[in-house]
């Protein structure tokens, strides 16, 4: 048997990442200033769009190294 290699570095930097943004919008949740917003509106929301992007390939990888892709 081979022994198979999982992409755990996608999953591991995405899982980072949308932790930042969940404390981001926790931080707007319970104290919104301009500047928080703003914030959040411009690195939060691609941060997680980064995240969701990395899970996928990251998922997609691992469906063809064990071929049902």
């Amino acid at each position: 048997m081979s022994e198979r290699r999982i992409p755990r570095r996608g999953f591991q930097i995405a899982i980072v990442l949308t932790v930042l943004f969940n404390l981001l919008a926790l931080l707007v949740m319970i104290h919104t200033t301009p500047i928080l917003f703003t914030l959040f509106m411009f690195v939060g929301q691609p941060l997680f769009v980064l995240a969701l992007a990395l899970l996928v390939g990251a998922v997609v990888a691992d469906l063809r190294e064990k071929q049902l892709l």
